[in-house]
């Protein structure tokens, strides 16, 4: 599997990826190494450069930039979390799985959390330029590619396959609202308050 080669193919011809990787073998750590990580890194260092060296432009015309330190370790705790919530995130996948009918088997789950959430990670981009970040509601496009994913791989009979998508992004926005809590409590939250009170 190429990264690059795989990432355009789930994006421009999901229905064709999925029949592709439901046929591959990859268990969770090749799907952790080879693609998950390097891709996660896109938000994470994306997120670096622009709170450090672009800066974040006020409304009054000032540039405020973060300390680097505590950006990178906000970067690498969200980094770690964001990895942590895809596995937490296929085993949700996997224990509702019988209540749509679905087959229930943990690769195949986390197969397709980890390839729904590449639109998610390209959309990191745009995290280089703090007042772009809106736009990495482009991400959004992955829950048409989980929809796709629940259907293919796992086999989700057509009249619950909402259902269960609905049912996973539910439990997703709350994995992600904990751990972002985590992060943004501990990192963000003072390193901002010290930053404007500069």
């Amino acid at each position: 599997m190429k990264i690059i080669e795989r990432a355009r193919e789930i994006i421009f011809n999901p229905r064709m990826a999925w029949q592709t990787i439901k046929e591959e073998q990859l268990d969770i750590k090749q799907l952790f190494i080879n693609y998950a990580a390097p891709l996660a890194l896109i938000p994470s260092v994306c997120g670096l450069v622009g709170m450090t060296i672009i800066g974040i432009h006020l409304l009054d015309g000032n540039v405020i930039r973060a300390p680097f330190l505590e950006a990178f370790f906000g970067g690498a705790a969200g980094y770690g979390l964001n990895l942590t919530a895809i596995f937490i995130a296929g085993w949700v996948v996997k224990l509702l799985a019988p209540v749509f009918g679905a087959k229930a088997d943990l690769d195949s789950a986390v197969k397709v959390v980890v390839f729904s959430m590449t639109p998610v990670w390209l959309a990191g981009l745009f995290s280089l330029i703090p007042g772009m970040g809106i736009l990495s509601i482009l991400g959004l496009y992955g829950i048409y590619l989980l929809y796709l994913g629940l259907k293919e791989v796992l086999a989700t009979p057509q009249n619950k396959a909402v259902l269960y998508t609905i049912s996973v992004l539910l439990a997703g926005v709350f994995i992600s609202f904990i751990l972002s809590l985590i992060v943004v409590s501990t990192i963000y939250g003072p390193m901002f308050m010290r930053m404007l009170a500069a």
